[in-house]
């Protein structure tokens, strides 16, 4: 089976610095990957050449076989890729519903809808309501509907983050350090969240620094240092290659 996202080769440079250097790997459909390396390896570069953010320097991206490096951010999220950020993103004014409902795919009231008070307009935002109460139930964080985001713990943030990148209906989602700043029930709960995306139809790229969280989650591990692939594998695999060992586990632990 063709497996949903394909690198060949890609690499990404900034000036005579090169931030990638001929990454290489798929993600198979309905499988949470975990990317993983030290701080400044690429991790972050990466996510951002797959959603749009940046463009490859060089190499091939294939989602569903056919090419999409260089294409826009927008026309990405149309073919059905989402993500996180590093640093959270979420408007502060507005309520954590808010957030999520702006993200939604499904139609929004129209100008004359708002206009004429024609009678699908509470329809409309019944039903966007309703989903986005939804998405936010499902991560954990629907006590905080009605709460501005500005006035919520780094966590639920976090989850609400989540809880906006699936309201675009993702086939793909990629999460860039989702268990930063949450407390160890926090990080529970994502756990539990994550591993039960696949059921939903969704491939997961992981980014985490978390090992316990990234070992107890993914089907597959990518190691990246430098801008370099230097390992790939089943979690248990990775966790013992000595060249992860040295590069990242081994400095961590110390």
């Amino acid at each position: 089976m063709t497996p949903l996202l394909e690198l060949r080769s890609v690499s990404r440079h900034f000036g005579g610095v090169a931030a990638l250097s001929n990454v290489s790997f798929s993600l198979p459909r309905g499988a949470v990957i975990g990317l993983i390396g030290p701080n400044g390896s690429g991790k972050t570069t990466l996510m951002n050449v797959i959603s749009g953010v940046d463009a490859p320097t060089d190499g091939a991206i294939l989602l569903d076989g056919a090419p999409v490096q260089g294409l826009p951010a927008n026309l990405l999220a149309r073919r059905g890729i989402a993500r996180t950020f590093q640093h959270i993103r979420l408007i502060p004014d507005l309520t954590a519903l808010q957030n999520v409902t702006l993200a939604l795919r499904t139609p929004s009231a129209g100008a004359l809808d708002i206009l004429l008070r024609l009678p699908r307009l509470g329809r409309i935002e019944r039903d966007r309501r309703a989903c986005g109460l939804k998405l936010l139930d499902q991560v954990g964080a629907g006590q905080h509907a009605d709460t501005l985001a500005g006035g919520l713990s780094y966590g639920d943030r976090r989850r609400i983050e989540i809880a906006r990148a699936l309201a675009s209906e993702p086939r793909l989602l990629l999460l860039d350090e989702p268990a930063a700043g949450m407390t160890h029930s926090e990080r529970t709960s994502l756990r539990d969240l994550i591993a039960g995306l696949p059921e939903r139809g969704l491939t997961v790229l992981l980014v985490e620094h978390d090992m316990d969280l990234v070992m107890g989650v993914c089907d597959e591990i990518h190691v990246l240092n430098q801008g370099n692939s230097i390992a790939s594998g089943k979690p248990e695999a990775v966790r013992s290659d000595p060249k992860v060992i040295e590069a990242y586990l081994g400095a961590e632990d110390a």
